[in-house]
């Protein structure tokens, strides 16, 4: 078990804004890192050449996505902009700096083939290493374990900085003691924890609305949000809870992915996550009136349980883990508010493990303003049915009797089931980019 004070800290360590995808960003901090560990006290000195070596994964998720500030897309752009921001402290919110100058910039140096990026075939999960050339000296910086989770500095060749092993060692303490409690434990954690503490997760609430009125109003994206509303769509859909979370879902993802500078709260270190998260269970406490205070306990419990699933599955994995986990925690989250009791919660995990599980991730892009549309709409339907006394069958292929076992066995069809798809999915990306 963790504390409630261990739950308050881990929120606020991954309820963060974030502008722009986070694989592209944690490309950028890095570059950002190695600059100013290159230029030490010459922060003139001009660059020369960006080296980029990324896990298979993070090279996937940041392949295809728009970038803030930016007309084109990939990690060498990424790199480009981190490097010329360099101002790794903004960590996720790196791209708010990025001005007309600096995007020009970054397409000369992208063009003159100043910069390259390759895959480090060894790396996994979250993994960004940068080594910048300037015309006084060199630089490299190392993101593990992370997005912004700077681990290493070498300047001119030799190590200079390395992360504290105590501080890495705590915060493992802490999620592994969470990868060990169950789902109802995590309610009762939350339930038990001082309205005040919890207040803040309503801010990304607030922002993350404000990114899905942006999302619906902007000419972002492939129109997706767009064709969902209207009369027409309505027509077909109806015009109730689920088709209203399905277009407020995908006009934000459409914004946040398509390149738009709106920052959204993200959730376990991605920003789509935080929109699939906040955006279902926001909407549903409205539909049911819930009080203020019991609507920010449901969007950290969501939060929480979509950081227990990240442990399971891993933040970058074969299945789409905003689909995977965070659609999953926000039925959890939807059947609490929908009156559900523990039970009822870990039938509305039950029921999306039974749907969702084999989703594939291939790569951030704004099309995955679909695939979150869609597995909203059934993280709806699981939390009602659920609410309702209906689940799925323990006996049902991945499912199983406890919400705990349901995760871990989509966990394994996600990461050991599905080892040979990600590397397909990722050979046909690379096919289409000439490598």
């Amino acid at each position: 078990m963790i504390s409630v004070d261990e739950m308050i800290a881990l929120l606020h360590a991954d309820v963060v804004p974030a502008v722009g995808c986070t694989e592209p960003a944690c490309v950028a901090v890095a570059a950002a890192d190695a600059v100013r560990t290159a230029r030490g006290d010459d922060s003139a000195a001009p660059l020369v050449s960006i080296r980029v070596r990324t896990s298979p994964n993070i090279f996937k998720n940041g392949m295809s996505v728009g970038i803030p500030g930016y007309p084109g897309v990939g990690l060498d752009c990424a790199a480009a902009l981190g490097a010329l921001v360099a101002r790794p402290e903004a960590g996720l919110s790196i791209f708010e700096g990025v001005t007309p100058a600096i995007a020009a910039a970054a397409e000369d140096l992208c063009r003159r083939g100043a910069v390259r990026v390759a895959i480090d075939e060894g790396a996994t999960g979250v993994y960004a290493c940068v080594d910048v050339e300037t015309a006084q000296a060199t630089g490299r910086a190392v993101v593990s374990g992370g997005h912004t989770n700077v681990v290493e500095r070498a300047r001119n060749g030799r190590r200079v900085w390395t992360a504290p092993a105590e501080a890495a060692a705590s915060e493992s303490a802490v999620l592994a003691r969470l990868g060990e409690m169950r789902i109802a434990d995590i309610l009762h954690l939350v339930e038990e924890a001082p309205a005040s503490e919890l207040s803040f997760v309503l801010d990304g609430v607030a922002m993350n609305d404000r990114a899905a009125q942006a999302g619906a109003t902007a000419e972002v994206g492939v129109g997706i949000a767009r064709a969902l509303e209207g009369d027409e769509a309505a027509d077909v859909l109806g015009q109730g809870l689920a088709p209203r979370i399905a277009c407020k879902v995908a006009a934000a993802t459409e914004a946040r992915l398509g390149g738009g500078m709106l920052p959204c709260m993200s959730s376990s270190g991605a920003g789509t996550k935080g929109l699939v998260v906040t955006i279902p269970v926001a909407e549903a406490a409205r539909a049911v009136g819930a009080s203020p205070s019991r609507t920010a306990q449901a969007v950290a419990f969501a939060h929480l349980v979509n950081r227990y699933i990240n442990l399971q599955v891993g933040k970058l994995a074969a299945v789409c883990t905003c689909v995977a986990a965070s659609s999953t925690a926000a039925a959890a989250a939807m059947a609490w508010l929908f009156g559900a009791d523990e039970e009822g919660v870990g039938l509305a995990v039950r029921n999306m493990v039974g749907t969702v599980t084999g989703m594939v991730c291939d790569g951030g892009k704004v099309g995955c303003a679909l695939k979150v549309s869609m597995a909203s709409t059934a993280a709806v339907t699981s939390a009602l049915l659920a609410a309702r006394g209906v689940g799925l069958l323990p006996s049902d292929g991945v499912c199983a009797q406890t919400p705990e076992q349901s995760i871990r066995n989509m966990a394994r069809v996600g990461t050991l089931g599905m080892r040979a798809a990600d590397a397909e999915i990722l050979a046909i990306m690379r096919e289409k980019q000439g490598q």
